[in-house]
């Protein structure tokens, strides 16, 4: 199924992605320890932020969830029959069988509140299979108390009773938690990335030159990618034609979502273009290098000291300028 693609197309959540790319071999060990009765209640999925981890517990929750019912998960194609009863209610956040944390986007915090209703939701009797399903995304925003809260849960789980908690493994997770949990670390190759994003990709338009992407941005994960050159697509701004202009538009990105994510990239972009212009005037190298070094320790400085990015933008988008003539 192709997803219509318009300026104002926006990535699909994890809960309506319909097919699950790259994870073949986790997802088929996990169903082997599962009929065996040996899948772990409590799991930690491990990995980078937008490997696809949300996905792949959404789609191994269908699979457990959608057995006997019409058009249950295939396991054939790893792929989740839209029409099923389970992946509506999921995707709808109301199936009787699942409960989700999330962070709130706003406080970013998980807070103790949430864990109360979990613990309601595990006291009470389910209407099938006497299964439940957990999924704690971004477990690294549980703070002190909710983490606290939520131990005795994952120590003791009832019978047939799974969590699945996500956790971006740049950031750091109680041991606490940790430490409670069967963890799984996820990780792929630059050739299985590749595989992923052109797979993704397809989904959304055929333009993208994957290739140029991984060979740039190897080492972050797919959902990223794909994130931020839709970002850039929708923008009219070729990667590999403007550098300068993706750091700008970056830049503006980051003053309306704050999200530290477009920080980085934008510290992956001032990296790669001043790669590009030691390469072309190396004999100015050490020049290049110093400023290049003062401009990300004033970015890292946003992020670190929570500064108002207005005026550090200003001096950075002067000096690139400069640097351009």
């Amino acid at each position: 199924m192709k997803i219509n693609y318009n300026e104002d197309t926006e990535i699909q959540l994890p809960r309506k992605q319909l097919y699950l790319y790259g994870y073949e071999n986790y997802f088929n060990s996990f169903i082997k320890n599962y009929e065996k009765n040996k899948l772990s209640n409590s799991i930690l999925l491990s990995g980078l932020k937008g490997l696809g981890k949300a996905t792949f517990a959404y789609h191994f929750a269908n699979y457990l969830l959608s057995q006997k019912e019409e058009g249950e998960y295939s396991v054939k194609t790893f792929s989740i029959n839209e029409n099923n009863i389970s992946y509506k209610l999921l995707n709808a956040n109301t199936h009787p069988n699942f409960f989700l944390i999330e962070s709130n986007f706003q406080e970013k915090d998980i807070k103790i509140e949430q864990i109360r209703k979990l613990i309601n939701f595990l006291n009470k009797t389910s209407y099938k299979k006497n299964l439940k399903i957990v999924m704690i995304d971004n477990a690294e925003y549980l703070n002190l108390n909710s983490s606290n809260a939520l131990l005795k849960s994952i120590e003791e789980p009832q019978d047939n009773t799974f969590f699945f908690i996500i956790h971006n493994s740049a950031s750091k997770i109680l041991d606490t938690i940790k430490s409670r949990c069967r963890e799984f670390k996820f990780s792929f190759n630059i050739m299985q990335k590749k595989n992923i994003l052109t797979k993704i990709i397809n989904l959304y338009r055929n333009e993208f030159q994957t290739n140029s992407i991984m060979e740039d941005f190897y080492f972050d994960s797919p959902g990223n990618l794909l994130k931020y050159f839709l970002s850039l697509d929708k923008a009219n701004i070729n990667i590999k034609e403007n550098l300068l202009n993706c750091i700008i538009h970056f830049m503006e990105e980051y003053k309306t979502n704050k999200n530290l994510e477009t920080l980085t990239f934008i510290t992956l972009f001032i990296q790669k273009f001043y790669n590009e212009l030691c390469l072309k005037d190396n004999k100015n190298y050490i020049y290049y290098i110093t400023n290049q070094s003062q401009i990300l320790r004033q970015i890292n400085n946003i992020k670190k000291f929570n500064l108002d990015e207005k005026n550090v933008f200003i001096w950075v988008k002067n000096i690139l300028h400069n640097e351009k003539k």
